[in-house]
Parts: structure tokens; C-alpha cells; sequence
């Protein structure tokens, strides 16, 4: 008997206007990289795991530092980063908690629905 494994091709969801959030999947998934660009000041990109829009004050999964007027990029390797009930990227004010930013981020993410 042999032990056969099945691999889903990563697909690609874009958010290309300018804007302070992106619903990056709705349902749990395998986050393999998400970049984009910054027009605004610096701040921060949050990954939530969440199928929904956090609430302010909602804490993190994971922070990306952006600088002002700048691209940012994070790549998750082969085995990705995993999300138990869906990807919300958005940009904040500040680290620790979601302060909702201005309007100003692109938002491209490679991922696996799981």
C-alpha cells in the first residue's frame, strides 16, 4: 500500500485599490505570503484569524512592520502559515492591538483554502 499525497496549487487573492483592510478568506486556510504597498505613513499590517472584520482592539496573529511610502512582503516558506478560521489582513496604527489606518495599502496574498 502506498501513501499518496495531493498538493492544492496556492491561488492568488488581490485587493489592487488602495484601501485599509482586505477579507483575504472567509475560511480557514494555509497563508503562503502576503506583500503589497504602502502609501501612508508608517505603520503596521495585521493578519487576524478571523472570517470577519476585527473588531478595534482586536489582537493579532502576526504584525508586519511597514515603512512610509514602501512595498513589505513575508513569505510563510513551503509549509505556509495556517489560519483556523480565516485571513483578514488590515493596516493599524499600532502593534499590539488594531487601530484602523487610512486607505492606503495594497493587499496581495498567496494562500490554500483548507
Amino acid at each position: 500500500m502506498s501513501d499518496t499525497v495531493f498538493f492544492k496549487a496556492p491561488r492568488n487573492v488581490l485587493k489592487a485599490t488602495l484601501s485599509n483592510s482586505s477579507q483575504v478568506a472567509a475560511n480557514p486556510a494555509v497563508l503562503y505570503g502576503i506583500s503589497g504597498y504602502n502609501s501612508g505613513a508608517a505603520q503596521f499590517i495585521q493578519l487576524h484569524d478571523l472570517a470577519t472584520t476585527p473588531a478595534d482592539t482586536a489582537v493579532p496573529a502576526l504584525n508586519i512592520a511597514v515603512a512610509a511610502a514602501s512595498n513589505y512582503s513575508i513569505d510563510f516558506g513551503v509549509y505556509g502559515m495556517a489560519f483556523a478560521a480565516g485571513i483578514f489582513a488590515c493596516n493599524s496604527t499600532t502593534a499590539p492591538t488594531k487601530t484602523i489606518g487610512a486607505a492606503d495599502c495594497q493587499f496581495f496574498a498567496r494562500l490554500v483554502p483548507l
